[in-house]
């Protein structure tokens, strides 16, 4: 999803998108690529007049007051169309100055910048040096440089202003990989300064990277509307090439990029530009928004096929805007030393929402229950939380409290120092039971479950039916009073700890797969019930093998209708859980305790502590996705594609973690010296095959949230 996530931004969204679509922005990229020298000069202007180079400045200086988070929105728009107009440099010098100048400097420069009458260059990196009251020295990427009217060069800290005109300035124009950029070559021989800006330099720098995070965002989008678009109309072997796997598994994965850049554009943006959390933001922002616009132009070019190699297709224009935003803002190499020293300090990114004012009497209820908790005798404690709803406050009453994600965050901050009952897998199974289960059965099961008097696994996958659930062997015979079932579920978590399960039966062989399926409840305690662990190649038995020899189930623990157990099955979680990982926070296997590892066993190399940060950044963008729901939810809207793309991506990157942790303990690791190290890695195997392969997620995040066609199933 796009970076507005407020009815705000979304209407500046729109309103953006409207007008460049309304006025065929889309061909100037095309335009100033063929000829570098094509006016942009009318589109400058509507977009003044909109307000739009304003937005972000002083109402006493021609703006409107907002913010970075208003602007990035914009940014974002722009880079859907690689509209070639010096937006990002503009409107990074003019925040620089309104923060950062004096009032004359404020007067005389914002009003030309919020009506467009002032068109500034940036220059981030050069070789300046002053003498007096001029400057001299060579700036190579002054990104805009080319047609500006005004010169803002970061020298140090501070921000200096110049004249292109002047006699002393040498303006290149250059940019042969990407023309729309207007970037220059500028050469200053004692050249006198407009102004000098001080602690305006960093500002600028800081604005502008947020803008190009937020340019690249849309840019990463953009190309995957474009492949999405064209795989679902393309037709290779009869069929559209979006249908084939190898596709989806490219689009799914463009997906997932797309959402990362997204976010952590979004948390830049909305982190400001001054502090330590403000950095920690950017840093994520320069290791993933432009990489991810990188690998999604790349990945374009692919699903376009050759026509996607022409010149004349729109595909190598993002491409060439993606490598020069990297260029140009990312210095990635510096936003990961930034992370590992941000990391060693102990520096972490911390996130909070904004509550509607409803939250203060949760708080007061919540704080209430906590004292009368802590007042409890601890044998007491957890009945008191199933009665109290507070166990699980988003299940509906009267097992939960119907918590609202307003009420479920308060939650979450105020108990902190209240002992978790965690129910595992049970939860997900209790609440379908609380859905689909006659009053008897809620009567007999939930209360029990909730307690822990009765501990739940799901009884679902078989031998040789791998991610199909459907593929279901098991068979139930009725007789009278019951079902006598027989066979083998394999893979289930916890059985070996769980007094009952809930299985999927086969009722009816005669009609589809899907249709002959029967939910039961087994009492694994029952004659003919046998569980036998697995050992896994971490030495572990999470897993088990459950073994069904003639059981009798009675008719009154078959769940839902008889052969219609599928839908049972398949329940979905209506009041899906909210949290922003309030709480205490364990590290022990995050990529942050990779650089004690690495401290201990590669101590000074840089290209290995780069890899951690390089994991850091992405763990901070999966927190920023899992905000970016919570935020939504808060507001009251749907939930968005991130969850179902953390899940794959998480299980990945615990791979990735694992996979390092064993490249940096080396020997160590074969000794044993970091036995933890090396159980984590063999544990992390199962990551991306328990609960749905990686593969088959790719297929569901392609089918259901993208819309490609679903694959053909074998009855």
């Amino acid at each position: 999803m796009p970076l507005p996530l407020t009815d705000d931004h979304r209407a500046v969204a729109e309103a953006v998108r409207s007008f460049l679509g309304g006025h065929d922005a889309g061909s100037l990229a095309r335009q100033v690529t063929d000829d570098p020298t094509a006016d942009t000069g009318k589109l400058w202007k509507q977009l003044a007049d909109l307000g739009w180079l304003g937005l972000h400045l002083p109402g006493e200086f021609g703006g409107s007051d907002a913010g970075l988070p208003e602007v990035a929105v914009v940014a974002e728009e722009l880079g859907r169309l690689v509209v070639p107009v010096p937006y990002l440099a503009s409107v990074a010098v003019s925040a620089a100055l309104a923060a950062k100048g004096d009032d004359e400097l404020r007067s005389t420069w914002l009003p030309k910048f919020a009506d467009g009458s002032v068109v500034s260059g940036l220059g981030l990196s050069g070789s300046l040096t002053s003498t007096g009251d001029t400057i001299s020295g060579d700036v190579d990427l002054v990104v805009g440089g080319a047609g500006a009217t005004l010169l803002a060069l970061v020298a140090g800290d501070d921000l200096v202003l110049v004249d292109p005109g002047h006699a002393s300035v040498s303006v290149t124009p250059t940019g042969d990989l990407d023309p729309t950029s207007k970037t220059a070559k500028v050469v200053l021989r004692e050249t006198p300064a407009s102004a000098v800006v001080p602690g305006a330099g960093h500002h600028a720098s800081h604005v502008a990277r947020a803008l190009a995070a937020a340019e690249a965002s849309g840019g990463a989008r953009a190309t995957l509307e474009a492949a999405l678009a064209y795989a679902k109309v393309r037709e290779q072997f009869g069929r559209p090439i979006g249908s084939f796997q190898a596709i989806k598994h490219h689009l799914a994965d463009m997906l997932a990029t797309s959402e990362l850049a997204t976010g952590v554009a979004w948390d830049a943006a909305r982190a400001g530009a001054d502090g330590e959390q403000a950095r920690l933001a950017l840093d994520v922002a320069r290791v993933i928004a432009f990489d991810s616009y990188i690998a999604n132009g790349q990945k374009s070019i692919q699903i376009h096929g050759g026509i996607g190699f022409t010149w004349e297709h729109d595909c190598h224009l993002f491409l060439r805007r993606a490598h020069t935003l990297r260029i140009l803002f990312g210095e990635p190499t510096a936003a990961l030393d930034s992370l590992a020293e941000s990391g060693t300090a102990g520096l972490r990114r911390h996130y909070a929402v904004d509550l509607p004012p409803e939250a203060e009497d949760h708080r007061v209820a919540a704080r209430d229950f906590v004292a009368k908790y802590t007042a409890t005798p601890e044998s007491e404690r957890r009945a008191l939380l199933v009665d109290s709803g507070y166990l699980m406050p988003h299940w509906p009453p009267p097992f939960g409290r119907g918590a609202s994600p307003v009420e479920q965050l308060v939650i979450d901050e105020e108990f902190t120092d209240v002992e978790p009952h965690g129910l595992g897998i049970g939860a997900w199974i209790l609440l379908t039971l609380t859905q689909h289960g006659t009053p008897e059965q809620i009567e007999r099961w939930i209360r029990p479950g909730l307690l822990g008097d009765q501990v739940w696994c799901q009884l679902f996958s078989e031998p040789g039916a791998g991610s199909d659930a459907a593929a279901v062997s098991t068979r139930g015979v009725k007789v009278d009073g019951g079902w006598r079932v027989t066979g083998q579920k394999v893979w289930t978590s916890n059985a070996q700890n769980s007094t009952r399960g809930l299985a999927t039966i086969r009722t009816n062989r005669d009609v589809p797969k899907h249709k002959g399926i029967t939910t039961m409840v087994i009492d694994l305690t029952a004659p003919g019930v046998t569980v036998r662990p697995l050992r896994e190649i971490s030495g572990d038995s999470a897993f088990n093998e459950v073994f069904f020899e003639d059981v009798f189930v009675p008719d009154v623990d078959v769940v839902g209708a008889v052969d219609n157990g599928w839908t049972v099955a398949r329940a979905t979680l209506g009041n899906e859980r909210v949290s922003i990982g309030g709480g205490k926070t364990d590290e022990t296997y995050s990529a942050y305790a990779l650089l004690d590892l690495a401290a201990t066993h590669a101590p000074g190399d840089a290209s290995v502590t780069r890899r951690v940060a390089s994991l850091i950044a992405r763990e901070q963008a999966f927190a920023v996705l899992n905000l970016r729901q919570v935020v939504r939810a808060v507001a009251g809207g749907d939930f968005g594609p991130e969850g179902s793309v953390t899940k794959m991506l998480i299980a990945e990157h615990t791979q990735h973690v694992g996979e390092l942790a064993m490249h940096i303990s080396g020997p160590a690791a074969f000794l044993g010296d970091e036995p933890v190290w090396t159980h984590y890695y063999l544990l992390g195997r199962a990551m991306t095959i328990a609960g749905g392969t990686s593969e088959i997620n790719r297929n569901v995040i392609a089918e259901r949230l993208l819309g490609l066609p679903r694959e053909h199933i074998a009855n």
